[in-house]
């Protein structure tokens, strides 16, 4: 809730170029937050492998020409907290995950979020003396579907899946496959939106996935258990 709350509240105040780079560093933050409360362990080439995927997203959006506005301090710190939250939901997902089931997980966190963000919106309706138009937005179709979107897909897929892979994987070998969305954007936007690629994607590209690799298969070989019989 919080994550989606300080996203959205901060590109109210700065770009969605600089939200894709400043949520680039999730991974990062999952990272510190899994070794200190999971005590989750990576070696050396796991961290740069975390790094060198985080560089690949602040790469190919610096090469777009983004930059990060000082000018929008404020919506830099919700979108750093909003960072922040999707690391912490990270760690408490992966351990909340050997103890309940996905579908209970999801089911918590969906009602928590509707109840939530219904209650802010109707004490901002009320505040504003315009409570008669609370169920207003729905008779646009453009919202409609934006919001099934948002909520089927985006939100409920996501979650599902999300928290099926924090029950398979550690929680920073996960959080780095999110930066592979830059990666996927590229790929459909010249398939579908017919957009040219340029040599700083396919850098970039190849940092990410290769990040999202080392992460995942650098780890420190586990012991083999010996044969008792």
């Amino acid at each position: 809730m919080l994550f989606f709350g300080f996203q959205t509240f901060g590109l109210l105040y700065a770009t969605s170029a600089e939200a894709g780079i400043l949520l680039a560093s999730a991974p990062v933050f999952t990272l510190i937050l899994a070794t200190y409360f999971l005590k989750e362990k990576s070696n050396i080439l796991q961290k740069i492998s975390i790094i060198l995927s985080v560089t690949g997203v602040i790469y190919i959006s610096l090469m777009k020409g983004s930059t990060l506005d000082i000018n929008n301090i404020k919506g830099i710190v919700l979108l750093v907290l909003s960072a922040l939250c999707m690391a912490g939901y990270n760690v408490m997902a992966r351990k909340l995950t050997k103890e309940f089931t996905n579908i209970e997980l999801c089911f918590a966190m969906i009602i928590l979020s509707f109840v939530s963000f219904n209650l802010l919106s109707i004490g901002n309706h009320l505040a504003n003396g315009t409570i008669s138009n609370y169920f207003a937005a729905f008779t646009a179709p453009s919202f409609v579907i934006s919001i099934l979107y948002l909520g089927i897909l985006s939100t409920l897929g996501t979650a599902l899946l999300t928290n099926y892979i924090l029950y398979k994987l550690e929680a920073s070998k996960m959080s780095v496959f999110a930066n592979l969305g830059t990666v996927i954007s590229i790929v459909a936007g010249v398939v579908f939106l017919k957009e040219k690629i340029f040599y700083y994607h396919i850098i970039g590209s190849i940092l990410i996935v290769g990040g999202v690799l080392g992460t995942n298969f650098l780890g420190d070989a586990k012991p083999i258990p010996e044969n008792l019989d």
